[in-house]
């Protein structure tokens, strides 16, 4: 039996219209991703097996083990400080620059539902709006397993999953955060963007899927 993964369920279930709020999707995608909230790495998982599946019964999202600059990734991040004050410990994250052994990234996470949808938007036309307060880099070896690297017909979709969980570290302990009050403290920063073009670096196969 065919693996399915969300974003083939998605699809089926919930038309994407242009000129849709996001919390219209938010709300529709709410239910079917109460599975994932617990466990962010199922992702991960089903499209490991969807990758088994025959061709034309897959997605066109790809599980890859290191990152490329101008895809968008999903992945399990872990922290090694004792404190922190705001960690995202699943994010979605648009590749700026990697250099082998960290990447710089936004995570879109960060970014308010409605001007998160803008910053797609324009990524999905190769023109970079990416605040500032919501870059930071990424050690490779502080990535629990693999990366989803999300086709970019999927980046809509995958921008409007409500699994932000954010969290504070203090002395080793998580304890949530309310993504209100994120989405709220970096919105006053929103308007210091880094700006430009988007830089496109393929792996060799499949790249029309990811490069737009």
């Amino acid at each position: 039996m065919a693996t399915k993964t969300l974003f083939e369920q998605l699809r089926e279930e919930v038309e994407i219209e242009p000129g849709r709020s996001p919390f219209f999707y938010r709300r529709a995608f709410r239910r079917m991703t109460q599975k994932y909230l617990t466990q962010p790495n199922r992702f991960i998982r089903e499209e490991r097996l969807d990758a088994k599946d025959p061709e034309d019964q897959r997605d066109k999202n790809l599980i890859r083990r290191y990152p490329k600059q101008g895809h968008l990734f999903m992945f399990e991040y872990s922290s090694v400080k004792e404190n922190v004050s705001v960690f995202d410990p699943f994010p979605l994250v648009y590749c700026i620059k990697f250099n082998g052994l960290d990447f710089d990234g936004c995570n879109l996470h960060f970014i308010h539902p409605l001007k998160r949808r803008i910053v797609v938007e324009n990524l999905q036309r190769d023109k970079l709006t990416l605040p500032y307060n919501s870059i930071s880099k990424y050690n490779m070896s502080q990535i629990k397993g693999l990366l989803l690297d999300v086709a970019i017909d999927e980046w809509i979709t995958a921008s409007t999953l409500p699994i932000e969980d954010f969290v504070s570290i203090k002395e080793g302990k998580p304890q949530s955060i309310s993504v209100a009050e994120v989405w709220k403290k970096n919105n006053r920063g929103f308007r210091n963007m880094l700006r430009g073009a988007r830089i496109y670096k393929g792996y060799g196969t499949n790249d029309s899927d990811f490069k737009g």
